[in-house]
């Protein structure tokens, strides 16, 4: 069993308080691997330990905790269903592993790619701010009507 200043040593953090936003990332990953102690202390099992390091390596690779814990309650529902299925008589209910993304390094290069096209469009829509005449609010929508309109 691992305590929270064991944990915040070795996943190399500064804090206690961050091995406790770890953990409530993954509450719902953790919950059968947590353990009060005396005091409500708590303690963590090796598998904890083991979803703790994951998330921890997730986060070092450039995603925010929420993205990491993300990453990581795919990969275990991935893991969950792929080898059961739900019943034996329908082709529908069987899981197909080919639709099934790899794992982290393929949502880590998929999240990369969107972050780049991201980038590409706010640098596309500040060169169209820049053409457009420095104009930060569009014309409003009722300036098209001015030219249908004979008021004589």
């Amino acid at each position: 069993m691992h305590t929270i200043s064991m944990l915040r040593r070795t996943l190399g953090l500064s804090s206690d308080n961050q091995v406790r936003n770890r953990i409530e990332r993954i509450k719902d990953l953790l919950a059968e691997h947590i353990r009060r102690g005396p005091n409500n202390q708590i303690f963590l099992t090796d598998i904890g330990l083991d979803l703790l390091k994951q998330l921890q390596e997730l986060y070092d690779t450039g995603l925010t905790l929420a993205e990491a814990s993300h990453v990581l309650r795919a990969n275990s529902y991935n893991r969950e269903i792929g080898h059961h299925e739900v019943s034996s008589g329908s082709v529908l209910n069987q899981v197909n592993p080919a639709r099934l993304p790899d794992g982290p390094d393929t949502l880590t290069h998929e999240l990369k790619q969107l972050r780049q096209q991201i980038a590409a469009l706010e640098r596309e829509l500040v060169q169209r701010e820049t053409v457009a005449g420095g104009r930060s609010e569009p014309d409003p929508w009722w300036s098209r009507l001015r030219e249908d309109v004979d008021v004589t």
